[in-house]
């Protein structure tokens, strides 16, 4: 390493831009211990009021996933698909895409789901997970197994990024003071697996572009980066596909476009009142999934799920069409697949 985080915290202060090799230097410093923590803020800080160009974005995505323990995954890789938020959005809504995720392994589809405890929410998905008999497991031979019985496993995002470790004091200072940093939508981008289909969630549209360039750049098969509307009389925004209001959408690799506005009426659903997502803290978000398995959950949840998991379907392949999609997808749920998962996932991990 020839350069301090110093020397780069004065070159991009200037107004200069970094590249792939000094971003790759950068990565290394930033998760060293040995790098002191206030250098780390005031680049971060630095950076963040720049702001990251979608190159940078995308060399750091590569250079921290390069860091991260290989789950060896490989052999399922090509055929699965993650589902998941950057969070942030501070709208308190249920843990829509953890659901959506066991209804499409349910499907056959194979899901890799990364993700964490609960940050800016009463109940992650890890949190949720969790509650439902499925541990937070590292073993590869046992993440295997998962995949082949169930269709599913789940990558507890601590646990494969041990070097990110040394940065959360840094994280903590830089949010206690309103900085919004990177770190704030890296993640879900460093699923360690790399699976091939994506549907990843942004609080703010105005980086949907960036994961979309990123996600293509590192190695993404096809997928969708989305924002949705609350409501159509609001600006408020979420971090998931819904049935409130307009979605954004941006296809990157096979199915490759721009920024789409699409409503509930893509999907052959109407829109519903937010209140219909709203979540709570993990009892009542257990309660809300039961509900839903069981018919009983609010109309506009159940489309919003439904446009969710055809949506999956569709990109990864099981489904031709959106509009199959939507059929599959309720059958998962009128059939009881979705609940007959569940008992075999229950029955698999208590082994």
């Amino acid at each position: 390493m020839n350069d301090s985080l110093q020397d780069y915290t004065d070159h991009i202060s200037s107004g200069n831009h970094l590249s792939h090799d000094q971003v790759q230097e950068i990565a290394q410093l930033l998760t060293s211990e040995k790098a002191r923590s206030e250098d780390k803020f005031l680049f971060l800080k630095e950076l963040a009021l720049k702001g990251e160009t979608d190159g940078e974005f995308s060399a750091f995505v590569s250079a921290f996933r390069s860091f991260a323990k290989n789950p060896e995954l490989e052999e399922f890789s090509e055929q699965a698909i993650d589902l998941c938020g950057t969070g942030g959005d501070r709208s308190g809504s249920f843990n829509i895409s953890t659901f959506v995720s066991i209804a499409v392994a349910s499907s056959g589809v194979p899901v890799i789901k990364h993700g964490n405890r609960s940050i800016s929410s009463k109940c992650g998905s890890a949190d949720l997970l969790e509650a439902l008999g499925i541990p937070m497991e590292t073993n590869p031979q046992k993440l295997q197994a998962s995949l082949s019985e169930l269709n599913f496993c789940f990558l507890f995002a601590p646990h494969f990024h041990p070097t990110f470790k040394s940065l959360a004091p840094v994280r903590q200072s830089l949010a206690k003071e309103g900085i919004i940093t990177m770190f704030n939508r890296l993640g879900p981008c460093l699923n360690p697996a790399k699976p091939a289909f994506q549907i990843l969630g942004v609080y703010d549209p105005s980086y949907i572009s960036q994961i979309a360039h990123c996600l293509s750049n590192n190695g993404g098969k096809a997928g969708w980066i989305v924002n949705g509307k609350i409501n159509e009389d609001s600006n408020a925004r979420i971090d998931e596909l819904t049935s409130c209001g307009t979605n954004l959408v941006q296809s990157y690799g096979a199915a490759r476009s721009e920024i789409q506005s699409l409503t509930p009426n893509h999907w052959g659903e109407e829109i519903y009142p937010f209140d219909h997502l709203r979540g709570g803290d993990l009892t009542e978000n257990l309660s809300i999934f039961r509900n839903l398995l069981e018919g009983n959950a609010p109309p506009g949840l159940l489309s919003t799920v439904l446009i969710n998991i055809s949506s999956a379907l569709w990109i990864s392949g099981k489904a031709p069409s959106i509009e199959q999609g939507m059929l599959q997808a309720k059958e998962l749920i009128d059939s009881g697949k979705v609940m007959h998962w569940l008992k075999k996932a229950e029955a698999f991990f208590s082994k």
